[in-house]
């Protein structure tokens, strides 16, 4: 079944900074073996000239951060809980007044 990933409670997706980062300083592919590309079921990471990248950012569920925990480096890092919380605020308080 495809999930239909365009909104997130009725917010435009593609406007939810929401997804992960990479620190290319702390990324060990080689040692790992792209352990974010094999964990992640929604192929948000992609292999790139031998380093791992954040292929389709918007691919990513809003709020989950599980990858994260995931990587053994620690090279895996998204915006703040409080970031999510204004970025969502802002989005519904702008589309509620454009509904008026």
């Amino acid at each position: 079944m495809v999930r239909d990933r365009s909104t997130y409670t009725g917010l435009p997706r593609s406007r939810i900074n929401w997804f992960p980062r990479i620190d290319k300083s702390k990324c060990k592919p080689q040692e790992c073996g792209f352990h974010c590309l094999n964990f992640c079921p929604f192929k948000v990471f992609s292999r790139v000239d031998g380093v791992a990248v954040v292929a389709q950012p918007y691919e990513c569920n809003v709020g989950d951060e599980s990858c994260r925990f995931q990587c053994p480096f620690g090279a895996i890092s998204f915006p703040t809980r409080e970031e999510l919380r204004k970025t969502l605020r802002s989005l519904r308080e702008e589309l509620n007044s454009n509904a008026k």
